[in-house]
């Protein structure tokens, strides 16, 4: 029996070796997306986001607005103009986040409480960048705005504690929990990796009895397994060995580049086995329903790619039609990453992770049922054309 399994094993591996593209994805992928995507949001946050201003006051007051707007973290004042400027022109050609025009006789204007306005125009066509630039330039003129009433107010000879009170009235005290810095890195590089690797699974995966199917050696092959379900454990198994070392190699990375989870470990292995074994099976079932290498491949490739924006995990599933939250649910990938950010982002506990792990397993079951009942169909269509 012992040298019956080594002797399947060293024949997957056979199978592996002869596919050098499926051999350099499965192991190379991971890797080279990994560190790609991992040193592209390294940095975690944007920051010296360049802007423009049209200062046409030219004053004591609108030179004070230019020097808080450059010394906040987000943004850089790159440039400033005396005139206006289409705003068109100044996001294509120039390159810049948001424009902020202060108006001739600005400073004038606040003396005589006329009300004067600054402009500030958002380049939203980037959402992340818009919200980072528009959040710095709020959080500078309302911090200079507040700053000024209560200096209007001292001068009309009110208590500093009075002049406090009469420009707010109440506090509000924001606290940001589980990702206070908005690191980008943390919040979105570990739902990359998880979509890499269902990717790579699901490729592998798709030519397994594809291929045995092409070349003829199908009937061979569960035959010396002993049965349909050893012969389906046998291509698992192989994968998920192989597999311990793609994790391993993204461990590794979750090191360098300092991410952490607030769970357990122990938690995160076992919702990455279930999330293995549903994307596993459900590439095996499609492998033997297509039997050519290609159309499974193509195929599975269409389920996998847009799993990761139907998955929820950079928008709510609660927003999406009710037909698409069906589709994925039938996803592995959205519930495995549901899982890892209650996992890895809030720290909860089992009970918080079973709905996960049981959308897994239900997945993993399912696919595993339809697979043995599909090959033994496709060894009897074997049969019956032989």
């Amino acid at each position: 029996m012992q040298n019956r399994f080594l002797g399947l094993m060293k024949r997957e591996l056979s199978l592996l070796r002869s596919n050098s593209v499926v051999l350099a994805i499965f192991f190379g992928a991971p890797l080279a997306y990994g560190l790609l995507f991992g040193f592209v949001y390294q940095k975690a946050k944007p920051e010296n986001l360049p802007i423009w201003v049209v200062d046409e006051d030219n004053s004591i007051l609108s030179d004070r607005i230019i020097e808080s707007l450059d010394d906040q973290e987000n943004l850089r004042v790159s440039k400033v103009l005396t005139q206006g400027v289409e705003s068109r022109n100044a996001f294509t050609e120039g390159g810049i986040h948001a424009l902020v025009w202060i108006p001739e006789g600005f400073e004038k204007g606040i003396y005589r409480q006329s009300g004067p306005e600054i402009v500030v125009e958002v380049n939203t066509a980037n959402i992340l960048t818009a919200n980072y630039a528009s959040r710095g330039i709020q959080v500078v003129l309302g911090t200079l705005s507040a700053g000024i009433e209560i200096q209007s107010l001292l001068k009309k000879g009110m208590s500093a504690d009075m002049a406090m009170l009469q420009y707010e009235p109440f506090k509000v005290n924001y606290e940001r929990k589980f990702n206070p810095s908005a690191n980008y890195l943390s919040f979105l590089w570990p739902g990359m990796l998880a979509t890499i690797l269902q990717q790579v699974f699901l490729l592998a995966m798709a030519l397994s009895f594809a291929r045995e199917t092409e070349e003829g050696t199908l009937g061979g092959f569960v035959s010396e397994s002993g049965n349909v379900f050893n012969a389906i454990g046998i291509k698992s198994l192989f994968f998920w060995l192989l597999g311990g070392i793609v994790l391993a190699m993204m461990g590794g990375m979750y090191a360098y580049f300092q991410v952490f989870i607030q769970g357990t470990w122990l938690q995160l292995a076992v919702l990455v086995a279930v999330f293995i074994a549903a994307v596993t099976f459900l590439g095996i079932f499609v492998s033997i329903l297509i039997p050519s290498q290609l159309k499974a491949t193509e195929i599975l490739m269409v389920i996998a790619t847009p799993s990761f924006v139907l998955s929820g995990f950079t928008w709510p599933l609660s927003e999406m039609p009710q037909w698409i939250q069906a589709v994925a649910s039938c996803i592995p990938l959205t519930h495995f990453l549901e899982g890892y950010r209650n996992v890895t982002v809030y720290g909860a506990g089992w009970d918080v992770l079973w709905p996960s792990i049981g959308g897994l397993l239900a997945i993993a079951l399912v696919f595993l049922s339809l697979s043995i009942l599909g090959l033994r169909w496709r060894l009897r269509k074997v049969v019956g054309n032989g």
